[in-house]
């Protein structure tokens, strides 16, 4: 088994939540347990792996380094384990994909669907709506009243002016069916997620995970507003046993070392508006001074050390220790990580 730490070609590893800020990947490959090679994105498709290896790697906001590794991965994903696992690389900047993801898995507890075409807006008002992507609380939108929904039509659904004289001459030279066809086509689309909207809410958690530790955000949504994301209003504060539960059952199910989630709780439980599994900000666990652990079915505070290189290759370390186990019996699977096999129902925090 061999671990392959792959940067982009000029040696960068984000998920620092920092675009001029790289990962120390020298650090980082110190600190796993395994036989590991610090390579670039572009040698993938020459390294002869074996089943047993594994390649980890970062996402990029920047979308055609992005979309290059989507192209990359799906062919090294057919060679060895790509970390993150494939699902979750094709999530990061896509909230589409993501409610495909919750769908596909059934979880995350919060109504949702995902469309091209606004006349395929299923959920009644009010709900959100989100362009699937976009980061912070840009492209989130409230739709309370059909005029809302007008709107986003008009803005994100149409055509510009150009299109709209074109159609009309195409409308005058068609004949039969053809325009209709045509029309379609040039109806005006846009990918976008609805979501149920969560009424009365104050605040919600970002929870980070790292293996077997959690670390929390509290999020204060500003007067007059619905988004957490992006307020800035923040406070590292002890979340509730019912949202650490929560964020252990969700991570537990999307196979992979470490992930970000976005928690709101309500008088219905606990909902999850959105997740990450690569390349996503790690200011919770810089700046909070707790982490909590599940232990013995208790949720246990502990210090943190905010080493960001140390908790990535703590997660890893697990994950793969995880993967080493053999199968014994069904449901059990060598593939199932330790956030799966070891979970247990914690009842209180300490």
């Amino acid at each position: 088994m061999k671990i392959y730490i792959a940067t982009l070609p000029n040696g960068f590893f984000g998920s620092t939540g920092q675009s001029w800020r790289s990962l120390d990947v020298n650090k980082l490959a110190a600190l796993l347990n395994y036989d590991t090679e610090i390579v670039t994105i572009n040698d993938l498709m020459s390294i002869k792996f074996q089943e047993t290896d594994t390649v980890v790697y970062t996402s990029s906001d920047e979308k055609h380094i992005r979309f290059y590794l989507q192209d990359i991965m799906y062919f090294v994903n057919k060679k060895c384990r790509i970390l993150p696992n494939y699902d979750i690389l094709m999530s990061h900047e896509n909230k589409g994909f993501q409610e495909l993801m919750r769908t596909e898995l059934g979880f995350g507890n919060l109504k949702g669907n995902y469309f091209f075409d606004i006349d395929d807006s299923a959920l009644s008002i009010p709900k959100v709506l989100k362009t699937v992507n976009g980061a912070g609380s840009s492209g989130v939108f409230l739709v309370k009243e059909e005029n809302d929904l007008l709107d986003i039509r008009q803005k994100h659904f149409s055509n510009c002016n150009r299109r709209k004289v074109i159609k009309l001459q195409r409308r005058i030279r068609s004949k039969g069916n053809k325009f209709s066809i045509y029309n379609y086509r040039h109806k005006g689309f846009n990918r976008f997620v609805e979501q149920d909207f969560i009424p009365n809410l104050t605040y919600d958690f970002k929870v980070l995970v790292f293996g077997d530790r959690y670390y929390s955000l509290k999020r204060n949504i500003r007067k007059g507003d619905f988004r957490a994301s992006g307020s800035n209003l923040f406070e590292h504060v002890k979340p509730s046993v019912e949202v650490l539960d929560y964020a252990k059952s969700i991570f537990s199910q999307i196979n992979n070392p470490y992930a970000s989630l976005d928690i709101a709780q309500s008088p219905n439980g606990c909902h999850l508006i959105e997740f990450q599994g690569t390349n996503f900000s790690p200011g919770t666990l810089l700046k909070a001074p707790s982490r909590y652990l599940c232990i013995d079915g208790e949720w246990v505070r502990e210090d943190n050390d905010k080493d960001l290189e140390a908790n990535y290759a703590h997660a890893l370390n697990l994950f793969m220790k995880s993967s080493e186990i053999p199968c014994t019996s069904v449901p059990s699977c060598t593939s199932v990580p330790l956030s799966i096999m070891t979970q247990n129902d914690c009842s209180k925090v300490m």
